[in-house]
C-alpha cells in the first residue's frame, strides 16, 4: 500500500542561517529533538551516511540514512529508516526527509514534506513525530535569536 507525502509549512521568526543552523548543527539538534541524549554522526556531503544513535527506554536506536540534498540555507534532504521498524536496511524500506527554507519577511518559510513510507505503523509515527518536532523546531529557533 502506498501513503501520501506529509507535507507541513512552518513560519518562523528567524533567519534561514538560523533555522539552518537548528537542523544541522549537531549540539543544536539534540535541543530541539529529543530530550533524551543520542549521538548524530554525519558530514552533510551529499551521498554520506547519516547516523542518530542513543537509548530507547532498556535498549538503543539508530537511525540510519543517507544525506541526499544539501544547500546551505535553501534545501536539506536525507533519507532515514530506524532500527526500531525491525525492516531490513534496503533501500525500498527508507523514508525520504526534505526542508526547504525560504526568506519570508524578517523570517523563514520551512516547507517540510515526509514520504516513501514502508509500513502504516512508520506513517503515523512519522506524521505525529515531526507534527510536534516542527513546532519544538520553530520555539527553539525563536527563542535562540531574541
Amino acid at each position: 500500500m502506498s501513503y501520501p507525502p506529509f507535507q507541513k509549512t512552518i513560519l518562523i521568526n528567524a533567519s534561514p542561517a538560523a533555522v539552518w543552523q537548528a537542523l544541522t548543527y549537531p549540539e543544536l539538534m539534540q535541543q530541539w529533538m529529543s530530550e533524551t541524549p543520542f549521538e548524530i554522526l554525519t558530514t552533510w556531503e551529499v551521498g554520506s551516511s547519516f547516523s542518530i544513535t542513543g537509548p530507547w527506554y532498556k535498549s538503543k536506536f539508530e537511525n540510519q540514512g543517507k544525506v541526499l540534498q544539501f544547500q546551505p540555507e535553501r534545501v536539506l534532504s536525507y533519507s532515514h529508516l530506524s532500527s526500531l521498524s525491525r525492516l531490513p536496511f534496503t533501500d525500498a524500506n527508507f523514508c525520504i526527509l526534505s526542508f526547504r527554507l525560504e526568506p519570508q519577511g524578517n523570517g523563514t518559510q520551512l516547507n517540510f514534506t515526509a514520504e516513501n513510507f514502508p509500513t502504516e505503523a512508520i506513517y503515523r509515527h512519522l506524521v505525529f513525530y515531526w507534527n510536534v518536532a516542527l513546532e519544538l523546531l520553530r520555539k527553539f529557533v525563536e527563542q535562540q535569536v531574541l
